[in-house]
């Protein structure tokens, strides 16, 4: 009987220590989704590229700090291309995806689910055209680049604040 009120004590102990660490990771994912989306309403954060998906071929590991950061009134992108292009300027060995503009629209919705969808049409430089940031609510987020003069590339990365690039 003594065996079976301590092995009823256990199993409760054992209840309340899942129960409690499970409130705490709900906490903790709600304070990242708060922190995320304050970061997307402010208009300044960046987007840490992870890896390339080019349209055609396969994800590229990117091994070096690769960015886009969004400040209210310029836009820094610093993105390798992997891609074909249809139209290139001559002897130019930059990526086109490196550039930076003051003269951009910045839209954005959220979901019901707590998710944005941040969209960027950039005026100048007129190549890329579009960009399109699905931001989940745990900060990861893809990038989608469409260009006029070059194929389609997404990125997988997360979302950080702007003064991690300072840190690095």
């Amino acid at each position: 009987m003594k065996i079976l009120k301590n092995s009823f004590r256990i199993c409760l102990l054992m209840l309340f220590a899942i129960l409690s660490q499970s409130l705490q990771a709900q906490t903790r994912a709600q304070k990242k989704q708060a922190e995320i989306k304050k970061l997307i309403e402010s208009k300044n954060y960046v987007f840490i590229a992870e890896s390339a998906n080019p349209l055609s071929g396969s994800s590229i590991r990117l091994t070096s700090i690769y960015f886009l950061k969004i400040n209210k009134d310029s836009l820094d992108s610093h993105l390798p291309y992997f891609g074909v292009a249809f139209r290139a300027p001559m002897g130019t060995t930059e990526s086109p995806l490196s550039f930076f503009s003051t003269d951009f629209n910045y839209s954005m919705k959220e979901s019901k689910k707590g998710t944005f969808q941040v969209k960027i049409r950039i005026n100048k430089p007129e190549d890329p055209d579009l960009m399109m940031l699905s931001v989940s609510n745990s900060g990861y987020a893809t990038l989608t680049v469409n260009s006029m003069d070059r194929q389609t590339i997404s990125f997988y990365g997360e979302i950080v604040s702007a003064d991690f690039l300072k840190k690095q």
